[in-house]
């Protein structure tokens, strides 16, 4: 893995890299509360979807950010985490808000290649730091996210295979990605963005449970409605209907 140049923070920047830093950690922020309250109220309704789409504008904005950012940086795995951020709640929103027009079909299977293409170079990078560690990064969480990745593009696969998806699969599609998404900005910030909070609250079990909160609320979501078929308390809307 390359190098990377000196990291930048706010506090040491000027111009447009200190306006892309304050806009990445802006749009983190904003998807964490806005994600927060996705997660608690009735799935498909209007809180709900008003909420998921401001998570998806601010998700996206910090990850096209902090791709930005960190390929200033020769961060080349920050590089593809800020990338397939934006694209998994990119593609989470797709799923009940398919894309329409003569150019759907091309721009579903161009961010199925760039799904692929993540998860290759991520498990590549953790290959590779197994004897060269990336200082920061635990090998196992590279492994992790290049692993996620491979199979969010096996499932754009089958999508793209299947055509449309309906009922408890396109929820799920929709859910885990959607969690997944905010797992990324809450272990983000909980983990990695520590000084930022008070003192009273830097507590490891209190903030290692904020970071991993998404993932939890995921298994709980993926056992409810892939195993146990339950979809009590989900207001359900065709996939023409539903925006977020």
């Amino acid at each position: 893995m390359t190098a990377s140049a000196a990291h930048v923070t706010i506090a040491t920047s000027s111009g447009a890299l200190w306006l892309a830093l304050i806009i990445h950690f802006a749009g983190g922020l904003l998807g964490l509360a806005s994600g927060t309250l996705a997660i608690v109220v009735t799935k498909g309704g209007r809180t709900h979807r008003r909420a998921g789409r401001l998570f998806v504008v601010a998700m996206i904005t910090g990850g096209i950010f902090a791709a930005g950012i960190a390929l200033y940086e020769r961060n080349y795995g920050s590089l593809i985490g800020g990338a397939f951020t934006a694209y998994l709640v990119f593609t989470a929103f797709t799923t009940v808000r398919p894309l329409a027009g003569r150019h759907a079909h091309a721009v579903n299977l161009a961010l199925m290649f760039l799904a692929f293409g993540l998860a290759l170079t991520q498990l590549s990078f953790g290959v590779m730091a197994i004897n060269n560690p990336v200082r920061g990064v635990p090998t196992p969480m590279i492994f992790f996210v290049g692993s996620v990745a491979l199979l969010a593009a096996v499932g754009d696969w089958r999508l793209l295979r299947a055509g449309t998806l309906a009922g408890s699969r396109r929820l799920a599609r929709h859910l885990w990605r959607m969690c997944f998404g905010l797992f990324i900005a809450s272990g983000s910030f909980f983990f990695g963005q520590v000084k930022f909070l008070p003192g009273a609250l830097r507590i490891p079990p209190l903030l290692a449970t904020l970071g991993i909160a998404p993932l939890i609320v995921l298994l709980y979501w993926m056992w409810r409605i892939r195993l146990r078929k339950r979809l009590q308390g989900v207001v359900l809307r065709t996939a023409d209907e539903t925006p977020g």
